[in-house]
């Protein structure tokens, strides 16, 4: 009964994230359509240049911490707060420091000067997302879901709605970013405010955690980093290799089929406190695991295939002909997605079991071979050889990762025949 009543728990939380994310992805397509319509290839391409290089340094903010967070407070819930406490003053060091070291780097890029100096005024997002993530380790615990979800959509809107509104009165890049920082900015105040309803914890820069625990951080920390690596760096790698066109027009392609990626990760959130709970009791049949592994694959590449057929005309009726070749991009783009959702129910059960490492290992040797493929590719075909590059690093990575999490979890007792 109580393994029904987890298995519903974690259905909720997946439902509760689902409707959240769907709503907050609408608002987020919409701000996508207008702001690279009204902005243009180039201006947008210059929007996403700034975004890519900022996220680079998340790595610093080491946002393991949060999933530690999570994985220490659902088995001590009576001492929550105390877990808080002892990790809050490491996340703001380290958001301090992933804000130096992103200033002091833009120095060193061949960007623009004023690619730079709005690198510098969007740099403060750090903040955000460092202690956004804190945050939402609280709801996760708590397993208080719908609060991920309105606050996902509250800044959805408001970033869509005043950038649309601003883009409308003559405003450029610059302008734009900084209003999305506002956004963010006002809606984590709010969200601290409710999150003290649920359990307190004290601001200071002291921090204290055991060595095991330090080291599970730096792991989780990595792994999440290099885990959206073979993503996220394709754009950032484009600005180097290339011009803002054509990171705007890759962009636009990065940003839709990043849909599915999204999906994937709500459902890792929703079901890794489940996990957790669940091999703290009880073993996992092979035959279980490999069903949900087919299932995801299927129903993705299904996914995958339905925009193959249509991208072209997606891209053309949305973005008009200036955008003409993120259709192309797009039609072979999404079918790394698949291989995400295969390799999911076997990351969420290597994490939940402390066998995280594995996954570093895994996810180390697909961001290294990512980066001279994207080289390659990208001088023998063009734009288009960057997805090609991304569809070969996430099939190595599920391969990687579904063997090696069989042999690891039969070896250890928690997967079963």
């Amino acid at each position: 009964m109580a393994s029904k009543v987890s298995y519903f728990k974690g259905f909720q939380n997946a439902a509760y994230l689902s409707v959240g994310t769907f709503l907050s992805q609408i608002i987020g397509f919409v701000g996508l359509l207008f702001i690279a319509r009204l902005l243009g290839p180039n201006d947008y391409g210059i929007y996403a240049t700034v975004f890519a290089f900022v996220s680079f340094f998340h790595l610093f903010v080491l946002n393991g911490l949060s999933k530690i967070v999570v994985r220490e407070g659902s088995k001590q819930l009576d001492s929550f707060s105390h877990v808080l406490d002892k990790t809050i003053g490491l996340r703001l060091v380290l958001v301090g420091a992933a804000l130096l070291f992103c200033i002091l780097a833009s120095f060193f890029t061949n960007y623009s000067a004023q690619i730079k100096v709005i690198i510098i005024l969007f740099s403060a997002e750090i903040i955000y997302f460092g202690l956004d993530s804190f945050l939402g380790a609280i709801y996760q615990t708590k397993q208080k879901m719908e609060y991920l979800s309105y606050f996902s959509v509250l800044t959805r809107f408001l970033v869509t709605s005043l950038s649309i509104a601003f883009l409308y009165m003559g405003a450029g890049v610059a302008v734009i970013l900084v209003v999305n920082l506002v956004s963010k900015l006002i809606v984590l105040c709010v969200n601290y405010s409710v999150s003290k309803k649920f359990v307190k914890f004290h601001w200071s820069l002291r921090w204290r955690l055991e060595p095991v625990i330090l080291k599970a951080v730096i792991v989780f920390s990595l792994m999440g980093f290099i885990n959206t690596f073979a993503v996220r760096i394709d754009v950032l790698m484009i600005s180097f290799l290339s011009n803002s066109t054509d990171v705007g027009l890759y962009s636009v392609a990065h940003e839709l089929g990043r849909e599915g990626l999204i999906l994937r990760n709500i459902i890792a959130v929703a079901f890794f406190p489940i996990a957790v709970k669940y091999f703290v009791k009880q073993k996992v049949k092979t035959k279980k695991i490999m069903a949900y592994s087919l299932g995801f694959f299927i129903l993705a590449f299904i996914g995958s295939m339905v925009v193959f057929f249509f991208a072209e005309k997606i891209i053309l009726l949305l973005f008009k002909e200036k955008y003409m070749a993120s259709g192309m991009i797009l039609k072979y783009l999404v079918f790394y997605l698949p291989f995400t959702f295969f390799s999911l129910p076997f990351s969420t059960c290597l994490q939940a079991t402390h066998n995280e490492n594995v996954l570093l290992m895994i996810y180390s040797i697909t961001a290294v071979v990512n980066i001279p493929l994207n080289v390659i590719f990208f001088y023998r075909f063009g734009l288009i050889g960057i997805a090609y590059s991304t569809i070969i690093v996430f099939f190595v990575e599920a391969v990687l990762i579904s063997i090696l999490s069989l042999i690891r979890l039969r070896r250890q007792g928690y997967l079963v025949k």
